[in-house]
């Protein structure tokens, strides 16, 4: 008899009830284990059928191993939401008190926060706050929790209130790159290169400028990442993947000519300028700035 794609609790009374209800003998289940038929890919859950697991199958072995009041958690969680993360382990989270050791493909967490959860695909899984929020303090580099938050927010899977809030509640004593990653999202930056400029000018106590404002040429309406409008100055952050090839760059030049046209004037920063000479990016800008207010 098979059984593709069932999940049971081995040591689950009620399991064990429903595979003998089905004319199964508990030889037969060990025969099937033992022949490779069906599998136990962690500790107390049985798999009706051989060969690899698909992710789902992992994810919910996962939520059968953390028990019923088991909920998938950070990555695996941002990944079945819908957020651009890389899930390598699968990632669970369990009342506290209610221990489980990381055992397999399955990593544990232990939370008394409150359990707000949504269904996908039949799988429980954190809120998307939340989940932005577990997977935004366990990162270490700024660029990639704004990355993170922005993507979340421009893509209308998360707000910036939300997040705000569920980062309020989080227990971490110091989760200084969210704060710092959710001011710069609500102040309109899209992108780690757009974040990086946005603190270097706040820091030299320089305008802040609009961001991500749309400009009327003669040629079409194009968007530049930061706008003083009064003063006619426009910048554009280039990140690395800027010039290549013939065609882009020539693209790039025709939509530079026609915002230069419309009378702003334009400066350009490769992201790497931002981050190995800042103070020269600053006086540039400094001096484009007194250039136009004089």
């Amino acid at each position: 008899m098979e059984w593709p794609h069932q999940l049971w609790w081995r040591d689950s009374v009620a399991g064990l009830r429903e595979l003998l209800a089905h004319g199964l003998t508990r030889q037969q289940i060990r025969t099937a284990l033992e022949s490779g038929r069906w599998q136990r890919p962690l500790p107390g859950v049985i798999i009706g059928h051989s060969g690899p697991l698909s992710a789902d199958q992992r994810r919910k072995s996962g939520l059968i191993f953390g028990g019923p009041h088991a909920m998938l958690s950070h990555r695996s969680a941002a990944a079945v939401l819908g957020l651009r993360v890389r899930e390598h382990d699968v990632e669970i989270t369990v009342p506290h008190g209610r221990p489980r050791p990381n055992t397999g493909f399955v990593r544990v967490h232990q939370s008394n926060r409150s359990r707000s959860q949504v269904i996908r695909r039949g799988l429980p899984c954190s809120a998307t706050a939340r989940t932005v929020v577990d997977v935004a303090c366990d990162l270490r580099n700024g660029d990639d929790v704004r990355a993170l938050v922005s993507d979340a927010v421009q893509r209308g899977l998360v707000t910036v209130t939300a997040l705000s809030e569920e980062a309020r509640r989080c227990p971490r004593h110091n989760p200084a790159l969210l704060r710092a990653a959710l001011e710069d999202v609500s102040e309109g930056a899209r992108s780690a290169g757009e974040a990086a400029f946005l603190r270097l000018v706040r820091r030299a106590g320089l305008p802040m400028p609009e961001l991500n404002v749309l400009v009327r040429t003669p040629g079409g309406v194009f968007r530049v990442d930061a706008l003083w409008r009064e003063l006619g100055v426009a910048v554009e952050i280039d990140g690395a993947a800027w010039h290549l090839g013939a065609v882009p760059w020539e693209r790039d030049l025709h939509r530079q000519n026609l915002l230069m046209s419309s009378g702003l004037l334009l400066l350009r920063f490769p992201f790497r300028r931002l981050r190995d000479d800042p103070t020269g990016v600053i006086d540039e800008l400094r001096g484009a700035l007194r250039f136009r207010a004089a």
